[in-house]
């Protein structure tokens, strides 16, 4: 992405967001045992919360070389360490389905947490990097993706605080919660590509990292629920 110095920018901005919101957060080096794969840097958290570790990626990570001139498009992800029994790597568990109504002032509606599923032709509008939703044969009445809907869907305090969140991007921030093609993390992350200087008011936000949290609870639970690795 760039310059070693801007990767340097970055990785202390993120860095000095997440202390900020007292996450502790502890740079691991690249190629070590426990490092995040798939991603320029990544962080361990404070220990006892929902979520373990939080990555940095670029469009880089992702095959997607668009660019806007000479600016580095981030984000920032979230993971709970570990696996979900029932659930292949690079699938996507749920993601946030929204309605709007209004041109200008788009206004929330509708939310809730859908378990995308496999369509004729859809494979091939995510890019190869990326999670795709269960295949045929993947989903069946009560598995861990269906499971870990109706949980979130459940929570009424996460709702009002998704609502608030996708509100204040006008319903262009959708979050998915996948596996990673690895099979080590359960991943939650957004899908809006952000400037450096933009991620504290998103990715690195305090009602936003809250959420992310909360959304891991649940994904540990579901894991408590069906088994998989924890580590």
């Amino acid at each position: 992405m760039g310059s070693p110095s801007r990767v340097r920018e970055v990785i202390e901005l993120v860095q000095e967001a997440l202390r900020g919101l007292g996450l502790e957060p502890s740079f691991i080096p690249p190629g070590r045992v426990d490092d995040i794969r798939g991603g320029i840097a990544s962080f361990e958290l404070k220990a006892g919360g929902g979520i373990d570790a939080a990555v940095i990626l670029t469009r880089l990570n992702y095959g997607l070389y668009r660019t806007e001139g000479d600016k580095n498009m981030l984000r920032v992800d979230y993971a709970v360490r570990g696996s979900i029994r029932g659930v292949l790597p690079g699938r996507i568990l749920a993601r946030t389905q929204a309605k709007a109504r209004g041109l200008l002032r788009r206004e929330i509606t509708d939310f809730r947490w859908e378990v995308p599923q496999e369509r004729r032709g859809e494979v091939g509008l995510y890019p190869p990097e990326e999670a795709v939703p269960p295949g045929p044969g993947e989903l069946w009445d009560g598995c861990p993706h269906e499971a870990l809907a109706e949980s979130l869907n459940g929570d009424d305090e996460l709702g009002a605080s998704m609502r608030s969140l996708l509100q204040e991007r006008r319903g262009s921030l959708t979050i998915m919660v996948f596996s990673d093609r690895w099979g080590e993390t359960i991943r939650i992350g957004g899908n809006l590509w952000l400037e450096p200087r933009a991620l504290p008011a998103l990715y690195l936000g305090a009602a936003y990292v809250r959420a992310m949290d909360r959304i891991g609870m649940h994904i540990r639970e579901v894991r408590r629920r069906f088994g998989g690795l924890a580590f």
